[in-house]
C-alpha cells in the first residue's frame, strides 16, 4: 500500500514508455494477480488489469459505477464535462455530441477538411527537411476540430497560440493536484484562463446572430447551458477530438518508422486507393474511398492497442458490487487499466510487438473485439472513435504518398501521464520521386 498519506502515488505515475505496462503494474501483477488493491494519495484504490472486470465495469458504467476522477480533472476539464456528468445530463450532451459527429457529418464535412487540411500542412514540407511530427499532429487534428467548433481557419493567427494553451491545458489533466508555483497542474489552471477569454471572446461575436453552423453556434441557440456549462462541454469536446488524435497519429508515425514492411504494404494499398480515385476524375478521397483502406485500420487499431493513449478509466462504485468472489464497497474507488489487457502476452501474441497483421480480415478483429478498449466501451462509448479512425487515415494517406521519413534521433513516446515525446518526434522526410 505504501507510504502513508502519499501511497504508492509517485510510482503509480512514473514515467513509462508506450507499448510497455510499466514497473508500477508489472510488479503488482506479478505479486498479486489483476486484480490488486493500493492507495493513492492516501485512498485506497482497486485497480484490474482483468479483462472480464473491465468489461463488467464499462458495461455497468451509471448503473453501478459512477466517474471517480482526481480533483486535477475536474478542475482542469470542469465540472460541466461530459466525461463527468452523469444520468438525464450525460445523455443530453452525449446526444449533441453523436448529432456533431454523425455519419452524414464525418462523410462530408469532416471528411473533406481533414483532407484540405492534410494536403495544407503536407505539402508545404520542404525536401530534406527536419521536422516535429508531434507538432504537424497537433496541427492537423486541432485545425479540424477549431474549424467545426469555433469556425477558425487554419489561417487564423490566433490557432497557434490557442492550440499551445491547450496542450499546457492537457498536460496538467492527470497530474499532483498540487497548485504550486510551476507545477503541471498550475500551469493547467492559467491556460484554462486564457482559452477561456477565447471562448468569451467567439460567444460576443455569435451575440444575435442566428445561424448555428459550427458547435458552438448550435450550443448556445439550442441549449439552456450556462456559460460555465457551455465552456466545459466546448472544451472537453476540443479534448477528445483532438488531443487524443494527434497523439496517435504521433504514434503511427513512430511505429511505422520501425516497421518497413507495414509502410510498404500501406503504401501499396494507398496508390491502389489514388489510381481509382483518379480513374474516376475525383480530385480528393471520398467516403468509399475510406472505407476500402482495410490494411490501414489493421494499423490504426495496432497504434492505438500498442500506444494506449487512454490507459485507463477511473470509476466509484454507486452501492456494494459483488463480482465475483470480491466486493466492491459503496464510495471506492477502482481503476481498470486498459494498457494492462492490450499487453497482456494471454490476449495478444508478442503484446510489446507492433504487429498490424494480428488484425488482418474478420476473424483477427472479431476475435479481439472483447479485449480492445481503445474507445472504452459501454454507455460511455467515445462518440468521437470513427473520426479519429478518419483523421489517422486521411493523414496517413497525404503522407505515405508523398514522402518516406525517419527518426532524426531518438525519442521514444512516454507516458507521463499522457503520450508525450519529449524531443516533438523529429523526422527527416524525402519526397517520392513520383506521386499518383
Amino acid at each position: 500500500m505504501g507510504w502513508p498519506f502519499i501511497g504508492e502515488i509517485f510510482a503509480f505515475k512514473r514515467h513509462r514508455r508506450a507499448g510497455s505496462m510499466g514497473e508500477f503494474l508489472e510488479h503488482h501483477i506479478a505479486s498479486f494477480g489483476k486484480i490488486f488493491m493500493t492507495n493513492l494519495l492516501g485512498k485506497p484504490v482497486i485497480i484490474s488489469a482483468d479483462q472480464e472486470l473491465n468489461r463488467f465495469i464499462l458495461k455497468n458504467d451509471m448503473r453501478l459505477f459512477e466517474p471517480g476522477w482526481p480533483s486535477s480533472f475536474l478542475r482542469v476539464l470542469g465540472k460541466h464535462s461530459i466525461s463527468v456528468e452523469v444520468g438525464d445530463a450525460h445523455k443530453r450532451m452525449r446526444s449533441i455530441v453523436v448529432n456533431f459527429l454523425s455519419n452524414e457529418r464525418l462523410r462530408t464535412v469532416f471528411l473533406q477538411h481533414s483532407n484540405r487540411v492534410a494536403s495544407l500542412l503536407l505539402s508545404s514540407l520542404e525536401e530534406n527537411s527536419i521536422i516535429s511530427a508531434k507538432d504537424v499532429a497537433l496541427k492537423f487534428s486541432f485545425y479540424v476540430m477549431v474549424k467545426e467548433i469555433f469556425s477558425m481557419s487554419p489561417e487564423e493567427p490566433e490557432n497557434d497560440k490557442l492550440m499551445r494553451e491547450y496542450d499546457t491545458l492537457v498536460r496538467g489533466i492527470a497530474s499532483i493536484p498540487w497548485n504550486l508555483p510551476g507545477s503541471q497542474y498550475q500551469q493547467a489552471l492559467e491556460s484554462r484562463k486564457e482559452i477561456f477569454k477565447v471562448f468569451e471572446q467567439r460567444m460576443k461575436e455569435r451575440r444575435g446572430e442566428k445561424k448555428g453552423d459550427d458547435l458552438l453556434g448550435w450550443v448556445m441557440k439550442n441549449t439552456d447551458y450556462s456559460k460555465e456549462q457551455m465552456f466545459d462541454f466546448i472544451l472537453h469536446t476540443l479534448f477528445a477530438g483532438h488531443d487524443t488524435t494527434s497523439r496517435a497519429i504521433s504514434l503511427m508515425i513512430y511505429f511505422l518508422e520501425g516497421c518497413p514492411q507495414a509502410i510498404q504494404q500501406l503504401r501499396e494499398e494507398h496508390l491502389q486507393v489514388s489510381r481509382l480515385k483518379n480513374q474516376k476524375g475525383k480530385s480528393s478521397l471520398s467516403w468509399d474511398d475510406y472505407k476500402t483502406m482495410e490494411f490501414t485500420k489493421c494499423v490504426i487499431n495496432e497504434t492505438l492497442r500498442l500506444g494506449n493513449i487512454a490507459g485507463f478509466v477511473q470509476k466509484k462504485a454507486k452501492m456494494d458490487v459483488q463480482y465475483g468472489d470480491y466486493v466492491i464497497p459503496q464510495g471506492g474507488c477502482i481503476i481498470a487499466s486498459f494498457t494492462a489487457v492490450h499487453l497482456d502476452p494471454s490476449l495478444y501474441e508478442n503484446p510489446n510487438s507492433f504487429d498490424p497483421w494480428r488484425w488482418m480480415g474478420s476473424c483477427g478483429a472479431n476475435k479481439r473485439i472483447d479485449h480492445f478498449m481503445a474507445f472504452g466501451g459501454g454507455p460511455r462509448l467515445c462518440p468521437g472513435a470513427e473520426l479519429a479512425r478518419l483523421e489517422m487515415a486521411v493523414f496517413i494517406h497525404h503522407l505515405i504518398l508523398s514522402y518516406n521519413w525517419e527518426l532524426v534521433e531518438p525519442d521514444h513516446p512516454m507516458h507521463v501521464p499522457t503520450i508525450h515525446f519529449f524531443k516533438g518526434l523529429p523526422i527527416k522526410v524525402q519526397a517520392l520521386i513520383s506521386t499518383p
